[in-house]
């Protein structure tokens, strides 16, 4: 938080932690940042997926650009402020998403590489030869388009797809953003059922109509501002 103030001294900048049901408190973290002027916890007691998080982290959000990221911050600042000047010099830019170096792919276990690639492949495919990464843990968005996000149904890592497939149904421009792994990154690997439970929901994202409910309808429950959040990994 500190470093993006540094950076980015004109913004003002509010920093929500959604904490997905983990279990893994560390609980004077919690009271050190929950201290600083624009931090907020938000406590999901129940483990619901990447996508719930999300949502119900960006619902608490009250910016014009809102990005999210893993709690890591797995690709650094740099692209945070990228995204930031991307939008703000491109008015017609509604959404912009980091796109994965080789260097990153590289680094992959074998396992995650060959279903990351395959999804890379599927993404010309069943969107557009225009996106090039949907899965890196980093995306910026305008607060015109956020209702979009609000109204997904996927709860899990691949909410993302079905968000960038309303947007290009919507026409809604989107933009990309290089992104390189921090030194030390550690990549871990998934299980059989992982990736079960993933295809399953790609799946329904492409054979689902689409929503009709309002965002302001999203219930969100047991929102407390008071624990400490654990991040995600990418596919």
């Amino acid at each position: 938080m500190q470093e993006l103030k540094a950076v980015l001294p004109a913004c003002e900048l509010e920093c929500i932690i959604s904490n997905d049901g983990s279990s893994r408190l560390q609980m004077e973290e919690v009271e050190r940042l929950s201290q600083q002027t624009g931090v907020v916890f938000l406590n999901h007691l129940e483990n619901q997926g990447k996508g719930a998080s999300i949502r119900k982290g960006a619902a608490f959000s009250h910016g014009e650009i809102i990005i999210y990221t893993d709690i890591d911050f797995p690709f650094g600042i740099e692209p945070v402020v990228e995204m930031i000047e991307l939008l703000r010099t491109n008015p017609q830019c509604q959404f912009v998403y980091g796109a994965r170096s080789k260097k990153y792919f590289r680094q992959l276990p074998f396992k995650r590489k060959v279903i990351s690639q395959c999804l890379k492949l599927m993404n010309i495919v069943l969107l557009s030869p225009r996106i090039k990464d949907t899965q890196a843990g980093i995306k910026a968005l305008r607060r015109e388009v956020l209702n979009e996000m609000l109204t997904t149904q996927t709860n899990s890592f691949v909410f993302e797809i079905e968000l960038i497939r309303k947007l290009m149904q919507k026409k809604v421009e989107i933009r990309s953003v290089a992104v390189s792994p921090q030194p030390g990154l550690v990549f871990s690997d998934f299980g059989s059922q992982t990736l079960w439970r993933e295809l399953v929901n790609l799946v329904r994202i492409f054979i689902r109509k689409a929503p009709v409910a309002a965002a302001a309808e999203m219930p969100l429950l047991d929102l407390q501002p008071e624990t400490y959040a654990g991040g995600y990994a990418d596919f």
